[in-house]
């Protein structure tokens, strides 16, 4: 057989390793789908979030919702409350500074 090799220990047993007839091994496929709305409002840099997220490997949604602000000259602060699979909450919150030239 193909890929099969085989080990004979003291002449008397014989140990063999290799793929078995019959067995199909496929790769495992995972995806996630997700969905969310944003709402901004210009006037004041503010924006808010909200969606779900459901991935094969969790098998329910997973909410979250978050909040950014844009403060002064390219800097914006963000923070976000989220499901976990296992129940416990992910909270998230980060600051950045973009500058183009």
């Amino acid at each position: 057989m193909p890929g099969h090799s085989s080990l004979h220990c003291a002449d008397c047993v014989n140990l063999s390793a290799g793929p078995v007839p019959g067995i199909i091994s496929r790769p495992v496929r995972s995806y996630e789908t997700d969905a969310s709305a944003k709402l901004s409002i210009a006037d004041t840099g503010t924006s808010f979030m909200a969606g779900q997220t459901l991935s094969t490997n969790d098998d329910k949604w997973l909410r979250k919702v978050g909040a950014e602000q844009k403060l002064f000259d390219g800097v914006t602060v963000s923070g976000s409350v989220g499901e976990t699979p296992t129940g416990a909450t992910n909270k998230s919150f980060s600051a950045g500074f973009k500058r183009s030239w």
